[in-house]
């Protein structure tokens, strides 16, 4: 891939995303009447073998979600398997979680995020996306040559909750395409 951020739309980016982010953040709080803490937004350029290097790790489910529209791409959310419990109380699922349960409760989990942060992400650069239902996704039946996204943009942040063990990355991945429309968009946004 031969694109590159300048320093101006990086920041442009990052900003949108905080914004984006920070209204995932919310939407979750809300729920469960809890705080939530963000990180800073990572944008980063990665090929297969680095975007698989993500998945080395035993201390996360894995959710998918395809996205359709102005842009194309998929949102991938990580979610801690420690803490479940304590956020599956807060969310009001009966406890001990069950298998179902705990798959319902990190499906609802995934769209609350990677929908608020989708929509925020969107409704900012003025883009027309829909976002999939969210599946289970389990990284480890796959060979880094078979992830659709050979080298793509990455946009990440992590959520934590307070006082508790959990918490959820969510990265957005873009198609080449849908990451010119995004420099196009930036480009226009920092020309006004």
């Amino acid at each position: 891939m031969s694109m590159l951020l300048s320093e101006l739309q990086r920041d442009a980016l990052q900003e949108l995303m905080n914004i984006s982010m920070g209204q995932a953040a919310n939407a979750l709080a809300r729920l469960i009447d809890a705080k939530i803490n963000l990180s800073i937004p990572k944008i980063v350029v990665v090929g297969a073998t680095e975007f698989q290097q993500m998945f080395l790790t035993d201390h996360y489910w894995f959710t998918r979600q395809s996205f359709l529209g102005s842009v194309k791409g998929e949102v991938l959310t990580l979610l801690a398997r420690a803490g479940t419990e304590t956020i599956g109380g807060l969310m009001d699922y009966p406890l001990p979680l069950d298998d179902r349960s705990k798959e319902e409760l990190l499906l609802e989990l995934a769209n609350i995020l990677a929908g608020a942060c989708l929509n925020g992400f969107s409704t900012q650069l003025a883009l027309h996306t829909k976002l999939s239902m969210p599946t289970m996704f389990n990284p480890e039946l796959r060979q880094a040559e078979s992830f659709r996204w050979s080298s793509t943009l990455l946009l990440e942040v992590e959520f934590q909750l307070e006082g508790s063990a959990f918490d959820s990355r969510i990265v957005i991945c873009l198609e080449q395409l849908s990451i010119d429309v995004l420099i196009n968009k930036l480009n226009t946004l920092l020309e006004d």
